[in-house]
């Protein structure tokens, strides 16, 4: 496997993280651990952040 399909690969895992913490911190609303809501909401940035390097450098790097 490529380079470029081993980190599209993980682009599509991070959507699929992405998707987990929306429902996590769904389900933390109303509830007595909504404080922990910030923690999700600071890995969710992290990882959005992570992400958007990853996708210029699978911009900058060519598919072989």
């Amino acid at each position: 496997m490529s380079l470029h399909a081993d980190l599209t690969s993980v682009m599509s895992t991070l959507d699929q993280v992405f998707e987990r913490l929306d429902e996590a911190a769904k389900e933390l609303v109303g509830t007595n651990d909504e404080d922990l809501l910030t923690d999700i909401y600071e890995v969710e940035r992290h990882l959005r952040q992570a992400a958007r390097r990853l996708t210029r450098t699978l911009v900058a790097l060519p598919e072989s």
